[in-house]
């Protein structure tokens, strides 16, 4: 992806990767992930195997606006729901899986993740979840870590909004990005430090690498990081959206969130920024609660309701923003505000119907939503 970063913001590029579950007719994990990205990788963009077997992931190319970028995302998706029907399996949009699985899920084979799994032993079986990471062009590493600084401190409002992971293992979690819990026993994961410079965090990344945290760069699992494979920031704080529809709406609050970094960075303006133990602290929360939680505002520098944050944060980004994709976001955040997030949607299956079977179910049929 390449950068695009005008002085407006409204010119930045976007990407976007999502991981999936493959599951079988009964709603259960299936281990066919690396079949099935060897007989369709050449047909789908960014196809590729995951960690576990179970897991596919794809990635968009470069697209400009929230449109093109659904338009992407939803040809993706229908072309991934054809391969994986070719085996009998279906495409599970979920940050967990939702069923009981008798046992951990099978390794991929290959040499780095077989290494993962002995250097960080049981922590691999317990970490296997689905996430959307966005993609947004930067001009410079160094302007990227002062981006990181400024777009950090809202990232349990990110969280909250893509929260789509509320049962796991034959049970209700209790929260709403499960998989956010899950994801933070790697060593390495979690929020970004506050830099100084990109020379600091180089030298971070490579302490965390010397300590064994990380295997390796592409092992610093920070919510917010700079791509060592394109020039841009990648956000990865998200849950693998239910439709098409909420993950490029993520990808465009992400992107005016980027817009609205690189102003600031520009004027000279910074944000209150949290120490690190006290935004861990905030995202269990938001990982909890949802949209219903509150954690204190980058805008207001007070604790203040997700709903109402939403609210600051659009009015940050959408002068960042072309109208096209102001409009996008409007329409978009008023549709998740109005039918619920993919954790609420989930939830609320559940109570209608009673049995994961059709969360599962309703997960399948929206995919290409």
């Amino acid at each position: 992806m390449s950068p695009a970063a005008t002085e407006s913001g409204r010119d930045l590029t976007v990407g976007v990767e999502e991981e999936f579950f493959l599951v079988d007719e009964s709603g259960h994990l299936s281990g066919a992930g690396p079949d099935v990205v060897a007989e369709a990788g050449h047909d789908i963009r960014g196809l590729q195997r995951e960690l576990a077997r179970c897991q596919i992931e794809t990635a968009t190319g470069v697209c400009h606006t929230g449109e093109e970028l659904h338009e992407e995302l939803r040809s993706l998706r229908r072309r991934l729901m054809k391969a994986a029907a070719g085996r009998d399996l279906s495409l599970l949009p979920s940050g967990t899986p939702p069923m009981t699985e008798g046992v951990p899920p099978a390794i991929t084979p290959s040499p780095r993740y077989e290494e993962m799994a002995r250097h960080f032993g049981s922590i691999v079986d317990t970490v296997t979840t689905c996430g959307c990471h966005v993609h947004v062009g930067i001009p410079s590493r160094e302007i990227g870590v002062r981006v990181s600084n400024q777009v950090r401190s809202w990232l349990p409002v990110l969280l909250a909004l893509a929260g789509n992971s509320p049962f796991h293992g034959g049970h209700d979690t209790g929260y709403h990005s499960w998989r956010h819990i899950l994801w933070s026993r790697w060593p390495s994961a979690g929020p970004p430090p506050h830099f100084d410079s990109a020379d600091e965090y180089e030298s971070i990344v490579g302490a965390m690498i010397g300590s064994g945290a990380a295997m390796d760069r592409g092992m610093i699992y920070w919510h917010v990081r700079l791509s060592d494979k394109q020039p841009t920031i990648e956000v990865r704080i998200a849950d693998v959206a239910m439709t098409a529809a909420h993950a490029a709406l993520y990808a465009v609050v992400v992107k005016g969130l980027v817009g609205w970094a690189l102003l600031s960075v520009e004027d000279g303006l910074t944000v209150p920024w949290l120490r690190v133990e006290l935004l861990r602290a905030q995202l269990w929360r938001a990982a909890r609660d949802g949209l219903d939680g509150e954690c204190t505002s980058p805008a207001a520098d007070r604790s203040l309701p997700i709903r109402r944050q939403l609210e600051l944060l659009n009015e940050c980004i959408a002068p960042c923003l072309g109208a096209g994709d102001r409009a996008f976001l409007e329409s978009g955040l008023d549709s998740v505000l109005r039918e619920g997030t993919g954790a609420e949607r989930q939830r609320a299956e559940f109570e209608r119907d009673g049995t994961l079977a059709s969360v599962v179910g309703l997960l399948t049929r929206e995919v290409v939503s």
